[in-house]
């Protein structure tokens, strides 16, 4: 699975820190800053918000550790999405409760 390290550049009072994302916009790691130690998170956050926040992308690196009941499906318009314990990341799955990809496997 694929991560994205972003760091915050939004402009205000607040420590900008690194941000490390996955591919279905999940939170997999934080760091404060620079030399602050790497919090990982067990569980991937949900619903990672980017509004009204600006970002430069570090680096990306692949997730070599990932969860095997994790499956990564493209969608047709190319996007990305991840499917876990049967549920999608997708906006049909998360607008209807099913979608093709699931449906697909």
């Amino acid at each position: 699975m694929k991560i994205t390290v972003l760091q915050e550049v939004t402009d205000w009072q607040f420590n900008n820190g690194f941000y490390h994302v996955n591919s279905a916009n999940e939170l997999v790691a934080y760091q404060s800053n620079s030399s602050a130690k790497l919090t990982t998170f067990k569980n991937p956050m949900k619903g990672f918000s980017k509004s009204r926040r600006k970002f430069n992308i570090v680096k990306e690196y692949e997730d070599n550790t990932s969860d095997p009941n994790v499956i990564e499906v493209k969608g047709s318009n190319g996007n990305v999405y991840v499917i876990r314990d049967g549920k999608c990341s997708c906006p049909g799955f998360t607008y209807r409760g099913k979608c093709k990809h699931v449906e697909a496997i």
